[in-house]
């Protein structure tokens, strides 16, 4: 028994001692692994020298270098999408209204400083749009595309202008499409035909002045289409919900315009008897004058009507102003046509019924007059 235990007692105590040696050796071979070679640490000292060291200053300088990156970024981006916005909608403006061109409305835009007063604002959308109705949709482009203090300036601007031209602000759009139409027929611009038309409502004249007036822009071809831009602009703008002037002043301009196609009519009559006016001078050997056109015929006619008292001797005083005072012939063959004139086109061209029988009267006398010497001519 003794034997058997210090056998056991042996072999437990060899077995420890055993542990304690693996265990030590493998504390040491792990603290080997850890520990670097010389070779290591001078590789790893070159590391440690190339890479290079950042203060702490230096370290938020490039933090703040890399936030203002960001937001450059960031509003880069923002600008790219407000100015898709303002392209956008100078396209949707471009195609309600084709004279607003796009690329216009961004040129204003960009004008338009966020430190500008109304004033200013005014004056930059005048520069570009001189017509007052372009100017206020101009502005409405503006307001869409502004915001804030500035919004609030240009909001103000449009009030002003509305306030200063309200009434050729709206001629302008109750006539848009008039203006549109005649432009394309060859009339003028848009905004040449909106002005003359701003100037015949606004400074209402008597019927003949104002053909006159017409006639040295337009014509005859031309004066025709300008009548029937005058008479479907003035429909228009007494339909409109809100018309620029009274409705009773444009039904009275209306009437005005159709006594402008009366007068037109006289033109149509001496542009019809000019064929015949010119065989009859051949026939009686007479010499045609150059400047005699049938315009000419029919602007003297309407001279002659606008008279306030007509008299024979006021009849006979056009031979000169149409180049045949030395033949009372050749004034017979005109004074004549006028004769017909008188009984053939509109009475609207009268100022009653008692001024076309006094005209005609006056004619028919001067006509007497003439063929009186014609005769004492021939006798002797």
């Amino acid at each position: 028994m003794t034997d058997i235990h210090h056998t056991t007692h042996s072999t437990s105590h060899l077995i420890l001692r055993n542990q304690r040696v693996d265990a030590q050796r493998a504390i040491n071979n792990r603290s080997m692994t850890q520990v670097p070679s010389q070779k290591e640490l001078k590789n790893l000292s070159r590391f440690v020298m190339k890479k290079p060291f950042k203060s702490l200053n230096e370290r938020k300088v490039a933090s703040k270098e890399k936030d203002a990156q960001i937001e450059k970024a960031r509003r880069e981006g923002l600008m790219l999408t407000i100015n898709k916005q303002m392209q956008d909608t100078a396209n949707y403006f471009n195609q309600r209204n084709d004279e607003l061109n796009a690329r216009t409305l961004m040129i204003l835009r960009g004008l338009i400083k966020d430190s500008d007063t109304k004033e200013d604002i005014l004056e930059k959308v005048l520069d570009l749009y001189p017509d007052f109705t372009l100017a206020d949709e101009a502005l409405e482009y503006l307001l869409q595309t502004t915001h804030g203090e500035l919004r609030n300036q240009v909001q103000l601007a449009k009030d002003e202008l509305n306030a200063r031209y309200g009434r050729e602000i709206v001629a302008g759009k109750n006539i848009a499409l008039q203006a549109k139409e005649f432009s394309e027929a060859g009339l003028g611009s848009p905004t040449a035909l909106r002005d003359m038309y701003r100037d015949i409502t606004g400074n209402p004249r008597e019927v003949h002045t104002l053909f006159d007036e017409l006639s040295r822009l337009f014509d005859y071809e031309k004066l025709k289409t300008a009548s029937n831009f005058l008479f479907h602009s003035l429909g228009a703008d007494l339909k409109a919900k809100g018309p620029s002037i009274s409705r009773a002043e444009l039904a009275r301009l209306m009437e005005d315009t159709r006594t402008l196609q009366a007068i037109l009519g006289v033109y149509f009559f001496f542009k019809e008897r000019m064929k015949l006016i010119h065989k009859q001078f051949a026939n009686n050997e007479l010499a045609f004058p150059d400047r005699l056109t049938f315009e000419v015929l029919a602007q003297k006619f309407m001279q002659l009507i606008k008279e306030r008292y007509i008299s024979a001797d006021r009849v006979k005083q056009l031979a000169k102003q149409l180049g045949v005072t030395e033949e009372e012939l050749a004034q017979i063959i005109l004074f004549t046509q006028m004769r017909d004139a008188i009984r053939l086109v509109s009475p609207r061209i009268y100022r009653n019924q008692k001024h076309k029988e006094e005209a005609l009267a006056a004619i028919i006398e001067a006509l007497e007059d003439l063929e009186e010497e014609l005769e004492e001519e021939e006798e002797e």
